[in-house]
């Protein structure tokens, strides 16, 4: 009886935790900031080239199973957009909610086409599932806004929830599909011996003189740390700073290192771990100083 109270406790205690009243002025923040993720990504790629992918590649993934073949290009354009008007009206604030869903359903399926060539492309995986919980935030949200409710609280500490899970998982599919190999073996260095030839490298010559040293199997067990403590590290407000450094980190080094294009899912941790909250204190306390400054009057 005691192992069951001991466990009603530490439940009631996390669902306090995740239902504890937030202020509407982060999430707001957070669902704009997230939009302007998913505009910047609507614009960095040529969207409508897929049109020219013959039928025979197609491959769909699951969700866009019901089509036949790649949209012809028109309609990829008009899907293009109507997410950036969408963008555009979550920003200034125009029905935020609907908004901010059209937006992120325009990524979702071009994302998904993108995907439908035989190779699931993750670039927008962690964008799409960290916005799901903001569908759910309050369309009365607005940046300052000081009200504190459980509709506004809930949603960013779920995203951070899909966050912690989504890096734990990618971690764990290394351990199980490579073991400690994936750190202690050469995978890494092949890895950069590999991507440097690629024209989106920057800093191919870095890549090879890199792989090429003991530093490779100490990045990949730092990365894979990263990874697998995830929850820990997203669960205290200090731990988190650590984890999106690090994790900021990773993903610019991939970029520069081998070309892939993983800046979406540093962006989303940066605006998932910024602190909203003291942003608008520390604005409010400025606009508080500068409305009380003794005025000299002209004489």
């Amino acid at each position: 009886m005691s192992g069951i109270a001991t466990s009603s406790i530490g439940v009631g205690r996390l669902d306090q935790a995740m239902f504890a009243p937030g202020s509407a002025h982060r999430v707001a923040c957070l669902r704009t900031a997230l939009v302007v993720i998913i505009g910047l990504r609507l614009i960095s790629h040529q969207w409508w080239s897929m049109s020219g992918r013959p039928a025979e590649l197609f491959r769909p993934v699951p969700v866009v199973s019901w089509l036949a073949t790649v949209p012809p290009m028109w309609l990829l354009v008009v899907v293009e957009v109507v997410g950036l008007i969408a963008v555009a009206l979550c920003v200034m604030s125009k029905w935020p909610r609907v908004t901010f869903v059209m937006a992120w359903a325009s990524l979702f399926l071009l994302a998904a086409l993108h995907s439908s060539a035989g190779k699931i492309m993750h670039n927008e995986v962690l964008l799409l599932l960290a916005c799901i919980p903001l569908w759910f935030a309050p369309s009365w949200a607005r940046p300052w806004d000081r009200r504190e409710s459980t509709a506004s609280g809930w949603p960013p500490r779920l995203a951070l929830v899909v966050v912690a899970i989504v890096y734990f998982m990618t971690g764990l599919k290394k351990l199980i599909s490579s073991g400690l190999d994936w750190v202690a073996s050469d995978n890494l260095s092949w890895v950069l011996y590999a991507g440097a030839p690629s024209d989106k490298s920057v800093l191919p010559a870095v890549a090879i003189a890199l792989a090429g040293t003991w530093l490779p199997p100490v990045i990949a067990g730092v990365s894979l740390t990263l990874e697998l403590a995830a929850p820990l590290l997203l669960w205290g407000r200090r731990s988190r700073y650590l984890f999106a450094a690090g994790i900021v980190g990773m993903h610019v080094g991939i970029g520069l290192l081998i070309g892939l294009d993983y800046s979406a899912w540093a962006l989303t941790v940066i605006v998932l771990v910024f602190p909203w909250d003291r942003l608008r204190q520390a604005t409010s306390e400025e606009r508080t100083t500068t409305r009380f400054l003794p005025i000299r009057l002209a004489r």
